[in-house]
């Protein structure tokens, strides 16, 4: 017994943290009226501040294995989980008058929220692809629970095509599992590297079938990052969604998904160099496209889910190249990424519970009703769009230096996705233009909604405060990458 109990507090306690509050709600629900709502969100806030205050105990050096080598931590997997639980504590937050208006499915609704962090933290830590399978298409159900969560005609729409192409790019990964365990009969990560390593892919194995198999395991992460031709699902998905769903799937999804295509291409990235142009060829698409679409849109939440796109096709183009120096500037993208977005998310989400704003051009005018909250949104608008003063300068030019310091051959990716960027600016500054237009509005800002007012201030500060800090984080960044 004490054993186990070692092993939980040393490996797994912010996991076994969020089953406890997760079975609380349960429980909660059924002993508990609609008119104690609330008592949901206070729940799993205590869970998610019980699970990162719970990492503090984790042994990390040297690494932890727990079920039997099947689940690892170490400083990689912490450093992604806390990323995780803290995007998970401001999009607690950010759910108040969702809830509200839904409160006889609050306990539902965050159930499910606890369950997708709780899947997306054991999708880092596993270390075979059976159970890096199980743990996506359970965060992939959590996704479509929440996606369905208003019932509204559109959003069930959506969210049946969006299950659809999900379970098609979910037997694309099962297809090239299956051709991996024929070469090497193994599923365990470590197994199939070692495999590789002693054998020689090049001398033993066709090259082109193993590029092939991993092509098609990438297909369900590059599905849930919207990674072209992966990303014709975005818009629409997240236009028919709840604002709250919206920045859970372009937050959690993103650290989740990245975390996880790391370490596959750390098993396989050195035994196939196809793979390399395959996957940076889809990231400068996916830039180019998504900046081009996103400059033509006017609802708010269609530019965030091209700006999730394009955010991501930028990591995927950092992390191609794959060395330690790459892998932390990916790593410290998304630690500015995570405030940077629940930033602009919170304005948005601010903004329509005031007013029902929905469109760019319902902001015109706002900087004379609210100049603190468009000052603010200013500010995490520069950061996405990867301007200085704010963090999101210094992760764009670390990442852009990365790919550049990798070698003539991918110069030109990186010459198209630095244009195709920029391009992604004149998104974001149309809506600092609307917002700044001298012209009579008559939004009246409800001074009540405070919970996401405040996050934005706290975000728009952080992505501040990130970028005179730079060079602390991205060391702990580069320790991280290279414990992985």
């Amino acid at each position: 017994m004490s054993e186990i109990a070692n092993m939980i507090v040393n490996t797994y306690m912010p996991e076994f943290v969020l089953i406890i509050f997760i079975l609380i709600n349960i429980f909660a629900s059924l002993f508990f009226d609609t008119r104690f709502y609330k008592l949901s969100k206070w729940i799993s806030l205590l869970g998610i501040i019980g699970a990162i205050a719970s990492t503090v105990n984790l042994q990390i050096e040297p690494e932890a294995y727990a079920f039997s080598g099947a689940f690892l931590t170490n400083i990689y997997t912490v450093f992604f989980k806390i990323l995780i639980l803290i995007g998970g504590f401001f999009l607690v937050l950010l759910s108040r008058n969702m809830i509200r208006e839904k409160r006889d499915r609050a306990f539902e609704y965050f159930t499910v929220f606890l369950s997708g962090l709780l899947f997306a933290m054991c999708a880092l830590s596993t270390t075979d692809f059976v159970g890096l399978y199980v743990s996506l298409e359970a965060f992939g159900l959590c996704c479509y629970l929440l996606l369905s969560f208003t019932k509204s005609p559109d959003s069930t729409q959506l969210t049946f095509g969006y299950l659809v192409q999900s379970a098609v790019v979910s037997s694309l990964f099962l297809m090239g599992l299956s051709l991996i365990y024929g070469m090497c009969a193994q599923v365990s990560f470590d197994q199939i590297s070692l495999y590789f390593t002693n054998a020689g892919i090049l001398q033993t194995q066709p090259q082109i079938l193993l590029t092939f198999s991993l092509i098609l395991m990438i297909c369900t992460i590059l599905f849930k990052l919207g990674i072209a031709p992966f990303s014709s699902w975005l818009p629409d998905t997240f236009q028919g969604a709840a604002y709250p769903i919206g920045a859970y799937m372009s937050t959690i999804s993103v650290i989740t998904c990245f975390g996880i295509l790391a370490k596959l291409l750390m098993i396989f990235l050195n035994y196939t160099f196809t793979i390399r142009i395959v996957l940076i060829s889809l990231a400068v698409i996916t830039v180019l496209l998504g900046s081009l679409s996103a400059i033509r849109q006017e609802s708010l939440k269609r530019i965030m889910a091209y700006s999730m796109s394009v955010n991501s096709g930028i990591m995927l183009l950092g992390l191609c190249v794959f060395s330690v120096y790459s892998l932390s500037s990916v790593m410290f993208y998304l630690f500015c990424y995570v405030f940077a977005n629940i930033g602009v998310w919170s304005a948005i989400i601010f903004l329509f519970n005031s007013a029902k704003i929905e469109s760019i051009y319902d902001l015109r005018g706002l900087i004379y009703n609210n100049p603190y909250c468009v000052i603010a949104f200013t500010i995490v608008l520069i950061a996405m769009a990867g301007l200085a003063p704010t963090c999101g300068f210094v992760a764009k030019l670390y990442i852009f230096s990365a790919v550049a310091r990798s070698g003539f051959v991918f110069l030109p990716f990186l010459l198209i996705s630095m244009v195709s960027a920029v391009i992604m600016v004149y998104a974001y500054w149309r809506i600092i233009r609307e917002m700044f237009k001298r012209t009579h509005n008559d939004i009246i800002i409800d001074r009540q909604i405070v919970s996401s007012k405040y996050i934005l201030y706290a975000c728009s500060f952080a992505t501040v405060f990130i970028c005179i800090f730079a060079d602390k984080i991205i060391q702990i960044c580069q320790f991280a990458a290279y414990s992985m």
